[in-house]
């Protein structure tokens, strides 16, 4: 696990910024909330500043579907500024759910996710701030309501996704825990997600985790208990309080 903050580091870290950098995902910002809030209540003499910044439909890779409404942004066009104007500490980011563009793997697209993550690990340190980088969270082509494709279809986009793109997402998440990436520390996100939506779906069978891209609320909750984990330390049996979803928190997903 990764404790990069422990009580004495954060104590004496006044000034310490967390930067969250990724795509829709971290844009909604649930899981930052809950951790901000558990943060609030068990250390409350912290005063580490969590600081959201994703971007709706961002990749880390500068790849976008040719159906796309419009041309994806990616990171590396504003991240210069973003760690100038945040001075961050430590910079947490999650990319890959868009870097795949929804299609079957293939070794070209890998290499510009790679490229990628590379350039971005590379820049956050140079800065003078840790990378922590987190894999990218599953597709659960169950909860999907568009049509699934097969892999011989003509194209794929978000909105038809090619129906076994969580196996690339497997792919790119390999890499990243297999240490491919240097970076300060990599926090798997996917094998404790998809543990959460096995236990869901066999609770109930009609469990939707979101709408197969985006997590639901409990999905952010198990997200913000890996970061608290990995990140602050914090004791197992203290999390419960993520649970609960404070329901001014549910209401800003609505």
């Amino acid at each position: 696990m990764l404790h990069l903050f422990t009580d004495k580091v954060t104590k004496d870290s006044a000034d310490s910024q967390i930067l969250f950098l990724g795509d829709s995902i971290t844009a909604d910002g649930l899981y930052i909330r809950l951790t901000r809030e558990w943060l609030q209540v068990h250390r409350p003499d912290w005063t580490v500043e969590l600081v959201p910044c994703g971007v709706p439909s961002e990749t880390a890779s500068g790849l976008s579907e040719a159906t796309h409404p419009f041309p994806r942004p990616c990171v590396h066009n504003r991240l210069s500024r973003e760690l100038k104007e945040a001075s961050p500490s430590v910079v947490v980011a999650c990319y890959g759910m868009n870097d795949g563009i929804y299609h079957p793997f293939s070794e070209e697209r890998f290499a510009a996710y790679q490229a990628g993550m590379l350039r971005l690990s590379t820049q956050i340190r140079e800065a003078g701030a840790k990378a922590v980088l987190m894999t990218p969270p599953p597709f659960d082509a169950p909860s999907m309501n568009g049509t699934l494709q097969p892999a011989e279809a003509d194209d794929f986009s978000y909105l038809v996704p090619y129906r076994d793109y969580d196996h690339v997402l497997e792919r790119y998440a390999d890499w990243l825990l297999s240490g491919g990436c240097p970076a300060d520390g990599v926090i798997d996100l996917r094998t404790p997600l998809l543990e959460h939506i096995r236990h869901e779906r066999s609770v109930n069978a009609s469990y939707r985790y979101g709408d197969g891209i985006h997590p639901d609320v409990s999905g952010h909750r198990v997200i913000a208990r890996i970061l608290l984990r990995d990140l602050f330390h914090a004791e197992l049996d203290k999390l419960s309080d993520t649970e609960d979803s404070r329901e001014a928190a549910r209401e800003n997903t609505d």
